[in-house]
């Protein structure tokens, strides 16, 4: 068993591109299922260090949790490896409706989705159709 894994999962270097794939509870319906990383390094009993553009992934990942790029994409310079992060978060960083689930306002639209009162602005992100779907709005994408 541990030839043929051996075999599947070729050791990945540091500086190569990586794919991690998303839990189900940790990304929203709107999200990606995997997300971009770069392996950063290879400890003695075989686990990975990968970073993502918003930080270092906390803990450590065994080879058969990702899979490698064919192609490089991005290198460490381009990843943030100042700070640690976890991958929910970093999910929910990357994320272009805010992480799991979406976030909808219920205000009556016009200008009142410029203050902090609507959810959607106070957030920092733009109100979508389930919001006010047909009301005029200034936040709206």
């Amino acid at each position: 068993m541990l030839k043929r894994s051996r075999v599947k999962h070729s050791i990945a270097n540091p500086d190569d591109n990586v794919t991690l794939p998303i839990p189900l509870v940790d990304r929203g319906r709107g999200n990606p299922r995997n997300i971009i990383g770069v392996v950063l390094d290879r400890d003695e009993n075989d686990m990975y260090r990968i970073a993502v553009r918003h930080g270092i992934l906390k803990g450590k990942y065994s080879r058969n949790q990702f899979n490698l790029c064919p192609q490089k994409l991005y290198t460490q310079s381009d990843m943030n490896t100042s700070t640690e992060i976890p991958l929910r978060n970093a999910v929910q960083m990357q994320s272009n409706c805010g992480g799991q689930g979406f976030l909808k306002c219920n205000c009556l639209g016009h200008n009142r989705c410029q203050t902090n009162r609507c959810k959607c602005y106070k957030a920092g992100l733009k109100c979508n159709s389930r919001c006010h779907s047909s009301l005029t709005c200034i936040n709206k994408l």
